[in-house]
């Protein structure tokens, strides 16, 4: 199986990781890496100025360039800019619930959980319909205080209406070492509804580098034909 790790934070967004360090590792791994920093109104890469500094850098050390968007946030550069991306990601970070911003990092229990689940829902299917992302991140992810309640979430009939959405749209699934989702179950739905699989570490220090063992077990145990894994071309620069 090819080693693919299209989801790696750099100094551009949230971690200390330096483009030319992750180039260096990854030729010594030989792992095909994506650099896939955050574009958002809460990172450093909020203006085109360091959008444009950021393309530099991943460029001059010849890795496939990507960007992740805060799904539900207005993305702070313009088409002609995203359009120099290799691949564009998605991720919920967080749903409004009776008009508060619930990020999902953190320990505090959502008043309505249900309100939550299907807010989350009603925003990743929105996304899936109206937006050109190339892949979702992390996709069914929970919050601490909800992780008892996966199974029970991502039953048969939103993980349904959710990888049908992918598959009509072309989107893949990211299949995450960090946060070890989805689970086998929701990604063996997936198969079924006729996703793509992304594979990313989500790694924001070195020692995160490349930490895909869990996506390559579920694939492998999975039979995921290799035509089904999502790998970015890279567009002339």
């Amino acid at each position: 199986m090819l080693k693919v790790d299209l989801h790696i934070h750099t100094v551009h967004s949230d971690s200390p990781l330096v483009v030319a360090d992750v180039a260096r590792r990854a030729r010594r791994a030989k792992v095909v890496a994506g650099i896939c920093d955050h574009l958002s109104p809460y990172h450093k890469m909020f203006e085109a100025a360091a959008f444009d500094a950021y393309v530099a850098d991943v460029r001059e050390h010849g890795l496939l360039l990507g960007a992740e968007y805060c799904v539900g946030e207005e993305i702070p550069v313009d088409d002609d800019r995203l359009a120099e991306l290799d691949y564009l990601m998605g991720g919920v970070h967080a749903v409004s619930v009776d008009g508060k911003k619930r990020f999902f990092w953190g320990t505090e229990l959502p008043n309505d959980e249900d309100a939550f689940v299907t807010a989350y829902m009603e925003l990743t299917l929105k996304t899936l319909a109206e937006d050109s992302l190339d892949v979702l991140a992390h996709p069914t992810y929970l919050p601490v205080p909800l992780n008892h309640r996966y199974d029970d979430v991502w039953d048969e009939r939103r993980c349904g209406e959710l990888w049908t959405a992918a598959a009509e749209r072309g989107v893949a699934v990211e299949i995450s070492g960090r946060w070890l989702v989805p689970g086998e179950r929701q990604i063996k739905l997936a198969l079924e509804a006729g996703v793509t699989f992304a594979v990313g570490s989500d790694a924001h220090r070195r020692a995160e580098l490349f930490g895909v063992e869990y996506p390559r077990q579920m694939i492998e145990r999975l039979n995921i034909p290799e035509e089904r894994i999502f790998l970015p071309r890279r567009k002339k620069t």
